[in-house]
Formats: C-alpha cells, sequence, structure tokens
C-alpha cells in the first residue's frame, strides 16, 4: 500500500466517524442522507456509501423513513463505558445504602434504543426477592418502572413514534396511548414512575429517572413484592430515592410539584 492509499483510507475513516458524531447528535428524531450532506458538504454518493459501511457494522441504523440513527453496536459501545465511570462507580454505594435502608432490590438502568438496559443491581436482606432484570437485560420502554420512568424523558414526538412502532408490544395499560400520555405527565408532576403488576404477577416497582448528561438519562428502581407496595410505602421508596440522588449530587429529571 502505497502513501496515496493509506492517506485515502485515513481519509475515509474520519470521514465515516465523523458522520457517526452528527448521527449520534440527532439520533433523537433522526437524520436523514440530505441533511448530512448539508452538514458535512460531502458528495451524496460519498456519505451514502459511508453510512453503507455504518449500517453493515451496526453503528448505524435507517428507519423506514429514511432516517438515519446510531445502531445497536454504538449503543452497546455507550452502554459498556457507561457501566464503569462515572455512573456505576458513583451509584452504586447510593444504591447499596438503599438497598439497606428498604431491604429491597435496587436498579440502575439506562435507555437502549426502545429498550431499557439494565447495567447493575443490588439486592435487599427482604428474603422475599423482586429479581425482575438481570445485568443487561433489556425491556421495552413503558413496560416496568424503570423503562417507564425513562419513557417519560423523551420529548412528545418520541413518545408518539415510540408508540406507534411499538404498541402491540406494551401491556394493555401502555398500549392505550391517552393512558400512557396521562400516565407520562403523572411522573413528570411527581417525579417518579409507579407500576404494579406490568412486569410480572405480584411484583410492582418504582422508578425515578436522572440526569447523567445534559441531554441523557438513567432511572434509579426498586422493585419488590406487590404486598409490600401499599401506596404510603411507594411514597416513601420514592421520596428517599429522589433524596439520595439529590444528595450524591445527581439532578433529578423531573423535580415533584
Amino acid at each position: 500500500m502505497d502513501i496515496t492509499e493509506k492517506q485515502t483510507g485515513s481519509q475515509s475513516v474520519l470521514r465515516a466517524l465523523h458522520l457517526l458524531k452528527i448521527v449520534g447528535v440527532h439520533h433523537g428524531n433522526g437524520i436523514s442522507l440530505k441533511s448530512l450532506v448539508e452538514i458535512t458538504s460531502l458528495d451524496r454518493a460519498t456519505a451514502y456509501r459511508l453510512l453503507c459501511s455504518l449500517t453493515s457494522a451496526g453503528l448505524v441504523a435507517r428507519d423506514e423513513k429514511k432516517r438515519y440513527r446510531l445502531g445497536v453496536e454504538a449503543m452497546q459501545l455507550g452502554l459498556k463505558s457507561m457501566s464503569r465511570v462515572p455512573i456505576l462507580e458513583r451509584c452504586r454505594p447510593l444504591m447499596i445504602r438503599l438497598a439497606r435502608l428498604t431491604e429491597d432490590t435496587v436498579y440502575i438502568t439506562v435507555r437502549n434504543g426502545d429498550y431499557a438496559h439494565c447495567i447493575h443491581y443490588e439486592e435487599g436482606s427482604y428474603p422475599i426477592k423482586a429479581l425482575v432484570l438481570q445485568v443487561d437485560g433489556m425491556r421495552l420502554l413503558g413496560t416496568g418502572s424503570a423503562g417507564t420512568a425513562l419513557l417519560a424523558t423523551l420529548e412528545e414526538p418520541e413518545i408518539l413514534e415510540f408508540h406507534r412502532r411499538q404498541w402491540q408490544e406494551l401491556a394493555p395499560q401502555r398500549a392505550n396511548l391517552t393512558s400512557l400520555l396521562t400516565e407520562i405527565h403523572r411522573i413528570r408532576e411527581c417525579g417518579f414512575a409507579s407500576t404494579d403488576n406490568l412486569v410480572a404477577e405480584g411484583v410492582s416497582g418504582i422508578g425515578v429517572p436522572f440526569k447523567v448528561t445534559p441531554t441523557s438519562f438513567a432511572s434509579m428502581s426498586i422493585g419488590a413484592v406487590r404486598s409490600r407496595m401499599s401506596p404510603e410505602r411507594k411514597l416513601w421508596i420514592a421520596d428517599i430515592i429522589q433524596t439520595e440522588l439529590k444528595a450524591t449530587g445527581w439532578q433529578l429529571a423531573f423535580e415533584p410539584k
């Protein structure tokens, strides 16, 4: 390989990485090929060729409207880094405290496309466990308390688009758009999601969304058998999670009103 070929190869890599960064910035609503061409000043054929390569590698995905978003592989890379510093190292002592205070299982979950992705959990001392998620397990947004809390952090058009894509996979309480939007409004008012029997019969949960970066969120949630989750105890748990998150320096996604 001569110098010219090496330079051409390096240039292609840099252009592909630049496209990947721009797609990442516009991940929420997606971005069209035309817009990418305008932003990068690449010719259409070159941009399309590079996007095809990124798509083949799973780093970029194209939806039915021909808009580009981050692919599963790109999100997995991001999640692997999030599972180390700073989020997990910073949150694990908090999770241990919550598990000790509530005696129930505490989960930390992040968004992975249309799914909530569990990156860690801490078991409480109560003998009957509600182990509804394993580490690296994923569940559709809107299914459990963590996923419903994360769904509430999306912009309204994103929620509507998510519902259009996934309503058939959601539980009846979430498949109805009016009911879902009512629940989203409630979460934004009180700052936490509350669920019963959505993940499994006899299991309840509380999920509190918080900011990881100015544009990304995680959810701290607690799952327990429903007999332990009276309305009063749910409020107590939500308040403990919110208080502990703020005391540790995290910003809540929604301040209780």
